[in-house]
């Protein structure tokens, strides 16, 4: 009897020896996890941070306004081309064909200043890499044609309306620009560029007011003076004179 009971002992405590092993090898995490369980807290976020998208850091000034700023900036470089190639093809055929030696004297001028203005806008676009414009413009090109198909005697008084209103709207593109770009290369160029076309908007304004019922088809002046030195007159019902456009202030 008690051999029996002895041996079932020995029986029992062999049996539970086995399962704790057994145990052991079915399930090691348990043992580690048990051993080190900041180790695998450490291992849970790794394999978390892992798998969980990252967003990316915004570059300094990345925002939508550096998009749209863009936008603006090429607009502007677009514009401020075609303006520049318009005054230079519109006054060049004035040279051709203009009958005032003032009216040519000012073609010229528009000639010097827009090539200088051209040169420097084109030496900031590359550098920056905007696109420079390859033609006048769908709006200017009718101008070009509404010009170009003047008649000889009235072409004079045509091409300096023309520059009133050409201009005009340039000016109003850069004061627009200088007010809403942040490019400082771009808007220092437009700053100083800005009362040159004013300068040009006051000439022919005042080449415009003060043509008289002489036309330019006898040759002489329509202003009888140097461009720019003078202010419009009142016009004078019935004597022919041009009206000029109003004067917005620019």
């Amino acid at each position: 009897m008690h051999n029996r009971t002895h041996s079932i002992k020995n029986f029992i405590g062999s049996f539970l020896g086995v399962a704790g092993i057994s145990a052991v090898i079915a399930f090691p995490t348990i043992g580690q996890a048990n051993i080190n369980p900041n180790t695998s807290h450490n291992s849970n976020r790794s394999i978390l941070a892992q798998n969980t998208p990252s967003k990316p850091s915004p570059a300094p000034n990345s925002t939508n306004r550096t998009g749209n700023q863009a936008n603006i900036d090429q607009k502007f470089v677009t514009q401020a081309g075609e303006s520049d190639q318009f005054e230079i093809q519109t006054s060049q055929l004035a040279l051709q064909r203009a009958k005032s030696p003032e009216v040519k004297k000012y073609a010229q001028h528009m000639i010097n200043e827009h090539r200088n203005s051209s040169k420097q806008l084109s030496s900031i676009a590359q550098q920056k890499g905007y696109k420079l414009p390859t033609t006048i413009g769908q709006a200017n090109a009718s101008l070009l044609t509404q010009l170009t198909k003047a008649v000889d005697t009235n072409f004079d008084n045509t091409y300096m309306q023309l520059q009133v209103t050409a201009h005009t709207k340039t000016l109003d593109n850069y004061r627009n620009y200088i007010a809403n770009s942040s490019n400082s290369d771009l808007k220092a160029f437009a700053t100083k560029t800005a009362p040159i076309i004013e300068n040009h908007l006051k000439m022919a304004q005042s080449m415009v007011g003060n043509s008289g019922d002489s036309g330019s088809s006898s040759g002489t002046s329509p202003s009888r003076m140097t461009p720019g030195t003078q202010r419009p007159t009142t016009n004078t019902p019935g004597t022919g004179t041009v009206r000029p456009s109003p004067d917005t202030g620019r």
